[in-house]
């Protein structure tokens, strides 16, 4: 009898046990549940705001993208009207140029006629003063001849002087302006 007290002893110790040792299984899976559970939830959490994130980044890189495309086609419009400009202005400048040179050419056309009308002048005016000069040297050696009187010699030989100085006046400018001229005849070449 004994042996059978001690039999339900040993049975109820491995059962006391095997309640002990179930509860203490059930107690770490459910530890381990839980566990296993914060991790999803906070794995969850991470996956949510790396979504988010990735999102908020992909609108932000389409914005910027949006923004990029239409400040490309602001400076490709402004490049435009820039060149378009700047072309307008090399024609207008170009035009008002050649109308500058044409307005230079005729004046200077115009400059060199009278030029050579003032060398005609001069030329002319030379030529009558040398032959009033040879004339008055005839008269004057006609009337030495004819014993003119020293005050009406004196007239004369200051009249010649006088006219000879001018002759060379004359001389001296014509000879300016032929150099005049000529320099515009180089300038225009």
């Amino acid at each position: 009898m004994a042996m059978n007290k001690l039999k339900v002893q040993m049975d109820t110790m491995k059962l006391d046990m095997q309640r002990v040792h179930a509860a203490q299984t059930e107690e770490t899976l459910q530890k381990a549940n839980s566990r296993l559970k914060q991790i999803e939830r906070e794995s969850n959490e991470k996956l949510s705001r790396a979504t988010q994130t990735i999102s908020e980044l992909q609108s932000s890189i389409s914005s910027m993208r949006e923004e990029n495309s239409r400040q490309q086609l602001n400076f490709e419009r402004k490049l435009q009207e820039i060149s378009r400009k700047h072309e307008e202005d090399k024609r207008k400048l170009m035009k008002e140029n050649k109308m500058a040179v044409k307005v230079l050419k005729d004046e200077g056309a115009k400059y060199y006629q009278e030029l050579r009308m003032m060398e005609k002048r001069f030329q002319d005016k030379e030529l009558l003063m040398q032959e009033q000069v040879t004339q008055i040297r005839q008269d004057y050696e006609l009337k030495i001849k004819g014993l003119m009187p020293a005050a009406m010699r004196q007239e004369l030989e200051d009249t010649i002087t006088s006219l000879k100085s001018q002759v060379n006046f004359l001389q001296k400018r014509a000879q300016v302006l032929q150099e005049a001229i000529d320099l515009h005849h180089s300038q225009r070449l």
